[in-house]
């Protein structure tokens, strides 16, 4: 800050030489401490004195003898600046708060100017006190507040929601009463602004013309119920939705409001909130949901909404002694009118066959529904007992009994129905269906036409039957999973494979074990497709883990049909190509009865696999035929020793010495020896005592997925 000569602590200006210099000296130290710059011109616009502000643009030697006109060159206008000091000094009326734009280095700059005329003793005019105040940041912030105004009313007015505010006239005291809050809102909420999309809900031409309304006319926060929710809830409202009927010709309008009331002192004061119409998103979602729980051919109920309703109703029932029942359908023989007639023929069929079944629902509740296929149920939520169920099963199978018409064929269907009651058979969903199932295929397979589920149908397994079909459609639509147990060579104590384990999530019943699902595979013809699906994933993920720098191999089991199947060395070497994983590093597992099936197709495809660098390993070893002799003649470089002979090996003696006597034997042909079922560290010492080559157990680790196990290779302490 440059400082003003000394000469300069005195005014010179007349009215003030009435002062003696002490006083001259207060005033100018009242001036110095101004926020406002302030320059003292003669009645001719010369400047004569500048306080300590103005001195800190231009100092006053610079100034002092020069008019203000030379100053202020970057002003806007600095002539009319000019032209209206000289009008105050020769009018002797001031000009107050006067804005100016200046231009300083292409800086927008604004100042309040006041011009106060200074008079001498005879009330003559003898200069200017010119007070210029830097405004420049309120005129910004009057800007900003100006544009925000301006994209606030664009943004209200152009919305396609109604956008609304109501007031209170009197404030709500926010102290009563919910319901006493809710009367006088209803009362004194007036609508004090809004945009046009509201007033359209009005049938209003513009804003304008329902400003005012009150609330109870409204289309926003209409109804005591919504006004209740919005008290409850803290003076809020999150997407509430409410029926508005439309005009004579317009169907009723689903609208959706979100709200917050202004509570100032205890008082609610106003209520801004959104209103939109969602008609269009409401029909579509309820078309979709519509999609997603009927069948696109026959229109009825599918599995998701037949489960959903079951459910609900269960959850629901008002007492344990109300009986229902759930029927399911099979169709026989209607794979022959697709063969023979077309598969529209066949869809033409299911369609006529929806409206017949419901027609026989007509004097009682309940659901018809398609599973699928050839497969219906149909839900009786309310039966006098089992007896009518199976009236109603043969009513259903009556009217399938009429002739169809198909493409100008009449042909007749016949089907089988299975019977299951709630609650003294099943208790749950998954229980009902399955045991009607069950029952059903008896009722197939004894060609009763409707059957009743009883346990001596299914005496083995009650699942099973459920199961089959559940299984295709895992195999189908990739439903199964892989977990992995590690394998640890017992010289380096490190892991140096997996061995990859098949597993299926039931969506309904839960993780089914292997042995349930694996003998229904090789029952049937899903036995390869499910094993190709597991040899690829599994040597898939062996060529990720390894690519990842992991020096493991893969074990992969193989069944009888696997085996004998000549399709597998081709689909080997396919796999093994696509994801460039050396044959050395997959080993295929197969059990001793495996080999009595057919022991030469066995060995054929046997050798032609391993001609690919695969080995061949035994599992279960001793559990079965035991026989040395297909060792010699098979590519077998491993045998497993069963876990039911590892796991007892420290407490019986037998299976301690089958153990060792299994490991000397193999190595002397050659074979290393791999261990199952090590739980225990104290077994696992013992194999390395016995010299047993590797081990894998749930003391190693359990089977694992394969997000689990690619984190247990880099932190095990069993991990490279």
């Amino acid at each position: 800050m440059v400082n003003p000569p000394k000469s300069h602590l005195l005014l010179d200006i007349a009215g003030f030489r009435q002062f003696d210099p002490t006083r001259q000296a207060e005033l100018v130290s009242i001036l110095n401490n101004m926020s406002a710059a302030i320059y003292y011109l003669d009645r001719w616009g010369v400047i004569s004195f500048t306080n300590r502000k103005a001195c800190q643009k231009h100092p006053f030697a610079e100034v002092k003898g020069k008019g203000f006109l030379e100053l202020i060159q970057h002003w806007a206008d600095p002539n009319e600046t000019q032209r209206e000091l000289m009008q105050v000094a020769r009018t002797g009326v001031p000009s107050r708060a006067v804005r100016e734009r200046t231009f300083e280095h292409g800086v927008e700059c604004w100042f309040s100017v006041d011009k106060l005329p200074v008079s001498d003793t005879e009330n003559q005019v003898v200069g200017v006190i010119l007070v210029i105040l830097d405004i420049t940041a309120d005129v910004e912030a009057e800007r900003a507040l100006r544009e925000s105004e301006a994209r606030y009313k664009a943004f209200i007015f152009n919305s396609a929601d109604a956008i609304w505010r109501y007031d209170l006239c009197p404030p709500v005291d926010t102290r009563l009463g919910i319901d006493t809050q809710v009367k006088q809102i209803l009362q004194r909420a007036l609508l004090a602004e809004c945009n046009d999309t509201l007033a359209a809900l009005f049938d209003a031409a513009n804003a304008d013309e329902v400003i005012g309304i009150p609330l109870h006319r409204s289309g926003s926060l209409s109804g005591r119920k919504h006004v209740s929710t919005f008290v409850e809830q803290g003076y809020k409202l999150d997407d509430s939705e409410f029926t508005r009927q439309g005009g004579s010709l317009d169907s009723p309008k689903t609208m959706q409001t979100t709200a917050i009331g202004i509570v100032e002192n205890g008082f609610l004061t106003r209520a801004w909130g959104i209103t939109r119409d969602i008609s269009s998103q409401k029909r579509n979602l309820d078309h979709m949901e519509y999609l997603a729980n009927h069948d696109s051919l026959t229109r009825l109920p599918n599995r998701t909404l037949l489960y959903s309703t079951v459910e609900n109703t269960l959850q629901n029932l008002p007492g344990q002694n109300r009986l229902m029942a759930l029927l399911l359908i099979d169709l026989d023989r209607f794979k022959e009118i697709n063969d023979t007639l077309g598969h529209r023929a066949g869809d033409s069929v299911l369609q006529q066959l929806g409206p017949r079944l419901e027609a026989e629902l007509s004097e009682m509740d309940g659901m018809v529904a398609r599973l699928g296929g050839d497969e219906f149920a149909i839900f009786l939520p309310r039966i006098r007992n089992s007896h009518q169920a199976v009236v109603m099963g043969h009513r259903f199978l009556d009217c399938l009994t009429e002739p169809f018409d198909i493409e100008n064929i009449r042909s007749e269907v016949s089907a089988s129905i299975g019977i299951s009651i709630y609650p003294t058979q099943a208790q749950d969903l998954s229980t009902l269906m399955r045991y009607a199932d069950v029952a059903m295929y008896h009722a197939k397979s004894a060609l009763k036409g409707v059957s009743v589920y009883d346990p001596e149908f299914d005496p083995h397994s009650p699942t099973r039957l459920e199961l089959v079909g559940a299984l295709r459609r895992a195999v189908r639509e990739e439903g199964l999973m892989l977990h992995f147990q590690p394998k640890i060579d017992m010289k380096s104590h490190k892991v140096y494979g997996f061995e990859a384990l098949l597993r299926w999530n039931h969506p309904v019943v839960g993780m089914v074990p292997p042995g349930e699902f694996i003998p229904i595979a090789e029952k049937s013809n899903m036995m390869y497709p499910m094993t190709c699906w597991v040899m690829e994933n599994a040597i898939k993920q062996c060529a990720i883990w390894r690519n990842q720098g992991y020096d493991i191999t893969i074990a992969i089991n193989l069944s009888a049909r696997n085996v004998t199947d000549d399709r597998l060395p081709s689909e080997v070497k396919k796999l093994l190509e696509r994801y460039q994983l050396s044959g050395k590093h997959v080993e295929m597992e197969i059990t001793e009865s495996v080999l009595l099936v057919d022991p030469k197709k066995a060995k054929q495809v046997m050798e032609e696999v391993a001609e690919l660098g695969v080995v061949f390993s035994v599992d279960d070893f001793g559990t079965g035929y035991s026989s040395l002799a297909y060792l010699k003649r098979l590519p077998v470089e491993t045998l497993k020793i069963d876990k039911s002979f590892v796991l007892g090996m420290l407490d019986d003696e037998q299976d301690e010495i089958i153990v060792n006597s299994t490991i000397n034997l193999a190595h002397n042909l050659g074979i290393k020896v791999v261990a199952e079922g090590v739980e225990t560290d104290d077994v696992y010492q013992r194999l390395h005592l016995y010299d047993c080559d590797s081990v894998q157990g749930f003391f190693i680790a359990k089977p694992m997925s394969i997000e689990v196990a690619s984190q247990w290779l880099g932190s095990s302490q069993w991990a490279f």
